[in-house]
């Protein structure tokens, strides 16, 4: 199969945004981050173009491809049937906490172009990752949906609802579920703002919102406490998405020095606070208090966006107790992680936290 330019592409698609573009810029960023978007082909190499074509043209209920699928583990999420490793989002929306690396940005969107994204989704599946977490915005911006209508995906999909504002929650929950996401959970920057403005009770409502539609929910956080209040007040999800990983990292700061808002506040150039690099504050309280939990545990962050290697994080995250883990993975990325889930999964019988799902 011979892959046209890119310029061809999208001269018979119509004009189509980079799926590259940065999305979003925090208040440290300035005209450097921002990408124009790439003329020329984008598969260059001759592997890419073999890849690309046989990725495309996968048959994902192929005998041997479900075969390879099936060494996922898998678990469940209320009647969905999930692969331990779930593939995040923030790598298509170029929300990757890069610290003061102001280039990395730059360089994923020039990779990751509609292509590559493509190309990853069906990676994903064919090895058993068959879940990802995605936001209204990515089909608005990049036509997600061509990637299930024409490249014959199956890949389902968790809603993140992103808005602080619980009155209008419903309507992006809905517009998410046209979209087809076959569940939606409470973003964990709402759940941490409401509780820190004891605004809990916006919590109980968004849960009480999501339940009124026939998927599986969730609540998701970045501080412990939104869950402990969850777990306080009876509410019953169906999954905890709540972050996993130590702090023996180089640029991860002093316990002194952390504050519960610390990621919805400016950042510091002081290396001893906060600079988009921290996203679990106490692990050891995280784990120990999730051990009596009896709701499926999605880990997430479990690398510090990058600061922890995989092996390692993985580890840590599955002999701690979740369930599932949620990491942003390149192609590249796909193969290696998802054997090392395998892995790491067949050698957690130690963890004290049974498998809740």
């Amino acid at each position: 199969m011979k892959l046209t330019s890119r310029r061809k592409i999208l001269g018979t698609l119509g004009t189509l945004p980079l799926l590259g573009m940065v999305s979003c810029q925090s208040s440290k960023r300035n005209s450097r981050n921002k990408v124009d978007a790439i003329t020329g082909p984008t598969l260059i190499v001759e592997s890419d173009r073999k890849e690309y074509a046989r990725l495309r043209t996968m048959d994902l209920n192929d005998p041997k491809i479900v075969a390879k699928q099936k060494k996922m583990p898998v678990g469940k999420i209320g009647n969905l049937s999930v692969g331990r490793l779930i593939s995040g989002s923030n790598l298509i929306s170029m929300n990757m906490h890069t610290r003061d690396l102001d280039y990395v940005r730059a360089l994923a969107a020039n990779y990751n172009t509609e292509e590559r994204i493509f190309m990853t989704l069906k990676k994903c599946e064919e090895y058993g990752i068959n879940t990802i977490v995605l936001k209204n915005h990515n089909f608005k911006r990049f036509r997600l949906s061509k990637y299930w209508d024409q490249w014959g995906g199956k890949m389902q999909w968790i809603a993140d609802v992103i808005t602080t504002d619980i009155n209008k929650f419903e309507k992006l929950l809905a517009e998410h579920l046209e979209l087809g996401a076959s569940a939606a959970y409470l973003w964990g920057g709402a759940s941490d703002t409401w509780y820190y403005q004891k605004k809990q009770d916006n919590i109980i409502k968004a849960f009480e919102i999501m339940k009124k539609y026939d998927i599986p929910v969730g609540i998701c956080a970045h501080r412990l406490e939104p869950i402990a209040f969850c777990e306080k007040e009876g509410l019953v999800p169906d999954f905890y998405m709540q972050t996993l990983h130590h702090d023996r990292y180089w640029s991860a700061h002093p316990k002194a020095n952390r504050r519960f808002m610390e990621m919805y506040q400016k950042e510091s150039s002081d290396h001893a606070k906060y600079h988009d690099n921290m996203f679990c504050h106490n692990y050891e309280e995280t784990v120990a208090f999730m051990q009596d939990v009896k709701v499926p545990w999605i880990a997430f962050k479990v690398l510090a966006a990058g600061a922890i290697g995989a092996e390692e994080g993985f580890k840590l995250a599955f002999t701690s107790g979740a369930d599932f883990i949620c990491v942003g993975m390149f192609d590249f990325q796909v193969k290696q992680d998802a054997e090392l889930t395998q892995k790491t999964i067949a050698e957690s019988n130690n963890r004290k936290r049974p498998w809740i799902a």
